[in-house]
């Protein structure tokens, strides 16, 4: 089995894949797998985590063989398919921990917010007339990004796609977005 791996070049094999032998697969899979599962871990800091990330990586390359260009190793394509997994993977879980925390937070203070107090209806009211006109001011890419982001729970590899940018550019966005507002926040405070 390993003689076929040494014998047929990734090419060959990827060509065989998207001519319908889907088991030839299995030989980029058992050459590359460690590899990847190592450039899981540097990012995941877990191997159990690695493991399932690495195995989301090759059912992600597998799905999208036919978008393969030949004008590049398959390893650094896939590798750049690890990397994103994986920092996708990181994001998901810390915004999975992110609302877990606030979560368990709304539940320890549930009793004081739930205590029909019409001064704090009204409060959040006034806070909703303040933060929604910063919001809209925002640059409508902006306002756009976070939208997606903390409304519709977009990761950054899902906005990244529906707005055609780099994942890189979608961070910054955000960032510059979030920066804005508070600024805004602030100075609207500090009137």
């Amino acid at each position: 089995m390993t003689t076929n791996i040494n014998i047929e070049e990734d090419d060959e094999i990827i060509k065989k894949c998207l001519s319908g032998e889907i088991e030839a697969f299995r030989y980029l899979v058992e050459k590359y797998q460690i590899r990847i599962i190592n450039t899981c871990f540097k990012y995941t800091k877990n191997l159990v985590d690695a493991e399932d990330v690495a195995q989301e990586v090759f059912l992600r390359a597998y799905d999208n063989l036919n978008n393969f260009k030949f004008d590049s190793k398959f390893y650094s394509w896939l590798y750049r398919i690890a990397v994103n997994t994986s920092l996708n993977y990181i994001n998901s879980k810390e915004k999975r921990k992110e609302k877990e925390t606030i979560s368990d937070e709304s539940c320890l203070n549930n009793s004081s917010t739930s205590s029909d107090n019409p001064s704090d209806y009204y409060q959040m009211i006034e806070l909703i007339d303040k933060v929604g006109p910063l919001f809209d001011n925002l640059p409508d890419d902006l306002k756009k990004l976070l939208e997606l982001y903390e409304i519709y729970d977009y990761s950054y590899e899902e906005i990244s796609k529906k707005l055609s940018v780099p994942i890189g550019t979608v961070r910054s966005r955000l960032h510059r977005a979030r920066s804005m507002l508070i600024s805004n926040f602030k100075d609207l405070y500090d009137e």
